[in-house]
């Protein structure tokens, strides 16, 4: 997208958002379907499957909605909603119980990493079934770094751990992801 589509559309977000801090109704579901087409791939990152990413983005947007008196204009307002959602998920992942951290050590020099060109071989759809296999929490913070691009202290700060059980859940998601799909990778290569 150009600057000038970039600069256009964040104005005609901006309006949206005057319209409903006014209590516009339809500009609340035009701001709802909007966000829905940019953010329902994150919950369903975090979720079981689309029923619960569906529950995820409707309590998001409940906050989004009920804060957004809040938000200060001189941010970008998908990536203000972006930061509601992925507190949703994590909320949403704690209360399945799904995050269990245990006291770990890291070995510095056990450093997994994945071919760029294992992944090139994969649908987008088919790396995130493979993210969803690893246990819960390796999965959780795996998405947080690898896709959402937190850095290990602010994952530290959400999810109050160590920086090196971070670290640690990250190194240990690629670990898991090589093991299953270099079997796969070679499959693929081997059928051409």
């Amino acid at each position: 997208m150009s600057v000038v589509a970039t600069v256009q559309a964040e104005n005609v977000l901006a309006q949206i958002v005057k319209r409903c801090l006014s209590g516009d109704v339809s500009s609340e579901e035009q701001l709802y379907r909007i966000c829905y087409a940019g953010h329902i791939r994150i919950c369903l990152r975090y979720a079981e499957d689309m029923d619960g990413a569906g529950m995820i983005f409707n309590n998001a947007m409940l906050r989004v909605f009920k804060s957004l008196n809040l938000y200060k204009e001189q941010g970008h307002f998908n990536a203000w909603v972006k930061t509601i959602i992925i507190r949703c998920c994590l909320d949403h992942v704690a209360k399945q119980g799904r995050l269990r951290f245990d006291p770990i050590t890291l070995n510095e020099e056990e450093q997994h990493s994945i071919e760029s060109n294992v992944f090139n071989s994969f649908e987008a759809s088919d790396l995130q079934l493979f993210i969803r296999s690893l246990p819960n929490t390796t999965a959780t913070v795996f998405n947080l770094f690898i896709i959402d691009c937190y850095t290990h202290k602010e994952i530290s700060s959400l999810l109050g751990i160590a920086e090196g059980t971070s670290k640690w859940h990250v190194n240990e998601g690629r670990k898991l992801l090589k093991q299953r799909l270099q079997p796969s990778y070679k499959k693929i290569n081997n059928d051409i």
